[in-house]
């Protein structure tokens, strides 16, 4: 009996030391997946700035085309 329990608590804490190891690894890739989340959401912000920027500039100059005359 006291064999069994023995052989059962070494896989139990075979089991938690796997999960322990689990747990790093995904605060690892969590980490990682927080920095690419960050960086794309920054170059998304440039994007969006830069495409406000161009319709901007393409209002200012279509306002300096000529105007058409009224027949």
């Amino acid at each position: 009996m006291l064999a069994a329990m023995e052989h059962e608590l070494e896989y139990l804490e075979g089991r938690v030391a796997a999960l322990i190891a689990r747990i790093h690894e995904l605060e690892t890739q969590n980490s990682r997946f927080a920095a690419a989340l960050a960086e794309a959401m920054r170059e998304n912000a440039e994007m969006k700035f830069g495409l406000e920027e161009t319709r901007r500039r393409v209002a200012l100059l279509v306002e300096r085309l000529p105007k058409e005359e009224e027949a």
